[in-house]
This record gives structure tokens, sequence and C-alpha cells, in this order.
């Protein structure tokens, strides 16, 4: 803009005058040849100062033509720079993903090596929580159109995470095992004492699950492993629910419970799997 400026300015207008007039000057001596010198020095006398100031406004256009030039290259390069930091960080999202994925995948074969008679959906991306944490649910990226049904399990390489209580095409919403809306059979291998896992509002905010209906005699301890009971037909036996952390007896008196830290970490929580069926799947030995 203020080369466009100068170009419109009267200093720019006086500089065209006075190369023109020098042009005639320089013209007329060449076509008078020697007998013009007298005439030619005066007017360089005469016309020196005009020519200094002609000489400064015609730097002062180069360094203008300099900047702008310049100006535009910068502005050039700049783009050409973003443009490859842009693509760079796109192969970096990429290579992330897929970094992702294959952990999920892995994981995912961990889990069917150890339990062969498992079917399971593909690794399911843990996209949106209903609230302001996973810890109540959240949403994943596969639905019915890959075999997801409602009630369906929901694990990972730790263990249980929780169900399937909403399903679309393409989405489906898992509810955890510390929400109070489900309840899992649990049984403690150690002592064999069962109960209902079910969540709490007050543990769940410790990022904890509550284990009810335990016998006031039980003989629990703090660290006890708690896993599916398998006795519904709604989970497979022995999926790692949690360990216990306290003992203590219901207000009531006439039964005892436990707080029970989960085996699945929900604040870093990437990917799961839906198991689409098992060995015992539907059949309640009751």
């Amino acid at each position: 803009m203020r080369f466009r400026e100068f170009l419109r300015s009267k200093t720019f207008r006086v500089m065209l005058c006075v190369i023109a007039l020098l042009t005639g000057v320089m013209l007329y001596s060449i076509k008078q040849g020697g007998k013009t010198d007298l005439l030619t020095g005066a007017l360089q006398t005469v016309t020196y100062p005009v020519r200094r100031f002609s000489a400064g406004i015609s730097n002062r256009v180069n360094d203008q033509l300099d900047t702008y030039y310049n100006a535009k290259a910068y502005r050039e390069e700049n783009a050409l720079l973003r443009e490859q930091i842009a693509m760079l960080n796109k192969k970096l999202i990429g290579y992330d993903e897929a970094v992702a994925e294959l952990e999920a995948l892995r994981e995912q074969l961990g889990i069917q090596e150890a339990h062969d008679d498992y079917v399971m959906s593909p690794p399911a991306t843990v996209l949106l929580p209903l609230a302001n944490d996973l810890t109540d649910g959240f949403l994943i990226n596969i639905g019915s159109e890959d075999g997801v049904v409602l009630n369906a399990p929901v694990i990972c390489k730790e263990g249980l995470v929780g169900v399937i209580t909403e399903v679309s095409a393409h989405y489906a919403t898992v509810t955890t095992i510390l929400s109070d809306e489900i309840s899992v059979g649990a049984l403690v291998p150690e002592t064999g004492d069962s109960g209902i896992i079910e969540g709490n509002l007050r543990f769940a905010a410790e990022e904890h699950t509550k284990m009810i209906y335990l016998d006031e005699h039980n003989t629990i301890e703090q660290g006890d492993l708690v896993v599916t009971a398998g006795a519904t037909g709604l989970f497979p036996y022995g999926l790692p629910i949690g360990n216990v952390t306290e003992i203590d007896m219901e207000e009531t008196g006439l039964t005892a419970y436990a707080k029970v830290k989960p085996a699945v970490d929900f604040s870093v929580l990437e990917s799961v799997t839906v198991l689409l069926d098992f060995e015992g799947k539907g059949e309640n030995p009751s």
C-alpha cells in the first residue's frame, strides 16, 4: 500500500519532471556534439542539486520496490511452510491412530488367547463420555452393524468395563460398573464369598464400586480379587472386576458390603471390546 501511495504522491510527479528534463538535455547535447560543451557544463552545474535529489528519489523507489518484492517472497515462503506443517501434522495424527489401533488389536489378541470361547467385536474407540468423565458411561464407534446387542458385556484387557445399554447401527452406549443402573453377579475366588456389584454414587465419585449382599460372616480381606460369577448367563465366569479396598456392615446390620476398586482405569480408557458370544451365554444354572 505504501508503494502505491508513493506513486500517486507529488514527490513522484516532480521526479518524473526532472527525469524528463534531464533526458531532453542529454539528447540535445548528443545532437549538438562538441558545440554544446559549455552549455552542457553549465546545465550540469545548475542541475546538480536536482540530479542529486533525483538520485535520492530513485534510490528510495528502488528500496520501496525491494521491500515490496521481499515481503511478497516472505508471504509466499510462509504460506508454503504452513502447508508443509499441516501435512506433517496430518501424517502424525494418522501415525498416532495407527499405533492406537495396533495396540487395541494386540490387547484383543491377548484376550482371545486366554479365552478361546470368546467371540468379540472389532476394537471400539471410546468417543464421548455421557457426563463429565467416563465413570458413568460413554459412546463407542460400533453398533448393531458390527453385531453389538443390548446387555452385551464390554471388556478390555484389564477386565470388565460395563454393559451395552443403547444401540444404533454404528454407535452404542456403554454403562460402566461404577453406575447404579447395572448389577453384576460377583464372586471372590479366594474365599468363595459371592454378592452383587452395584454402582453407588458416593463410591463412584471415588472411582470405586460396591459389592453388596455379602454374608455378615464373610472372610473377605482387603486386596482380594472380585470377578464375575457367571451365574446368570449374562457374563462369562472369571472376568476381573476389581480389588477389595474396604469391608463393612450395612446400616441394617443384616448384610455386609465391600468397597471395590475397578481393575479398569477409566481415566485412561481409549479402546474397548464388546463380547458378542461366549461359552455359557444365556444359560442360567438356577
